[in-house]
């Protein structure tokens, strides 16, 4: 990549005001944090677990809310149900990326060859 390519594309990295661009920047930021290659801080890491403790405690009052009401009701309906898996989904999807974020895979040091390698 040529340094003219690099400013290109750290300036449409930058730029944010327009629909698409934002979508391709939260897109990156999650399939970023999702490969497992990210390194972060530790300060990173406490703010990741204070993020995924909002939304643990959140998404269980829902939960916990959506089935009392379902237990007060006399009948069952289905589709009742849906709300419940709302939270779920986004319950397991944070906790999913935390967890890639708090332990991320070990990485295989690269050995260098070269001619004062021993074999």
């Amino acid at each position: 990549m040529s340094l003219k390519d690099w400013e290109r594309d750290v300036l449409n990295r930058q730029r944010n005001i327009v629909f698409p661009d934002t979508i391709l920047n939260e897109g990156r930021f999650y399939r970023n944090i999702a490969s497992g290659r990210t390194i972060f801080t530790l300060g990173q890491k406490v703010s990741v677990v204070l993020t995924l403790a909002f939304f643990i405690t959140v998404n269980a009052v829902h939960l916990a809310e959506s089935f009392g009401w379902l237990l007060s009701q006399n009948r069952f309906n289905k589709m009742d149900l849906w709300p419940s898996l709302g939270s779920l989904i986004w319950l397991l999807f944070w906790v999913l990326l935390s967890v890639k974020v708090l332990f991320p895979p070990k990485r295989k040091r690269k050995v260098r060859g070269g001619y004062r390698t021993r074999r």
